[in-house]
This record gives C-alpha cells, sequence and structure tokens, in this order.
C-alpha cells in the first residue's frame, strides 16, 4: 500500500494536465473499470480503499481529488500537515480556511484537507479549476 500511495503522490502533480481532459480520454487512460461513475464524474479504487475522483464539467475535467484511507484523525490529520509542507516548499505560503490549506497556481486551485466519510479518515488533496 505504500508504493501505492507514493504512486498516488507522484501522480497528483500530473493530474494538473488532466484539467481539461474529456471523460472518454479519462476512461481510456486507465486498464481498469471505474468504482462508480455518474454523468458528472467518475470514481476509481484501490485495493486500500484509496480513491480519485474526476469532475466533469461540459465533458472536460474541472477538479481532480485524492482520498488516502488511514486508520486513525490522527494519522490522516499527520498525513495532512506533511503534505501541507511539501506543498508549501513547492506553491508557497497557503491560504487557511480552518484546516483546509489552499494555493492559487496559475488557473487552479490546490487544496489539501482531512475528510471524514462513512467513518473513514482520509487525507485529501484536491485540484480543481478556478
Amino acid at each position: 500500500s505504500f508504493i501505492i500511495f507514493l504512486s498516488f503522490s507522484i501522480l497528483s502533480f500530473g493530474q494538473i494536465d488532466r484539467i481539461g481532459y474529456s471523460k472518454n480520454e479519462v476512461l481510456n487512460s486507465f486498464d481498469q473499470a471505474p468504482c462508480k461513475s455518474s454523468y458528472n464524474a467518475v470514481w476509481y479504487c484501490t485495493e486500500n480503499d484509496s480513491f480519485i475522483n474526476y469532475t466533469f464539467t461540459e465533458n472536460k475535467v474541472s477538479s481532480v481529488l485524492y482520498m488516502w484511507e488511514f486508520n486513525s484523525k490522527m494519522e490522516a490529520d499527520s498525513d495532512v500537515r506533511k503534505e501541507t509542507t511539501k506543498y508549501t516548499r513547492i506553491y508557497g505560503k497557503p491560504t487557511m480556511k480552518g484546516d483546509q490549506a489552499f494555493w492559487f497556481v496559475g488557473d487552479y486551485i490546490v487544496m489539501c484537507s482531512y475528510g471524514n466519510t462513512n467513518g473513514k479518515h482520509y487525507s485529501t488533496w484536491q485540484v480543481s479549476t478556478r
């Protein structure tokens, strides 16, 4: 699972490039079927309960969200702090809204935060168009 986590971390930089891709381009870029799909969103799931969500506006990717599951809120919060430190070195000081860190990078908004879904704890990273 650590290798998958590192792959997601490395891929997160590449996902900015997927903003603007069509839904078919996203679907064709994976070797597996999405675990959930709707008109405006596609979810890809991994074996360790991590997720990638692509949201579409007018059939183009407008947002990419990564969710990495952790066993506790403390572990997820720790990962969010680590990721915030990493992205602060890359993008500069974030704008904070509560515990969410935001960076305004060109035409994009990059965000790191903690998430809780269905009682599970997540560290999240998202890039979206402004």
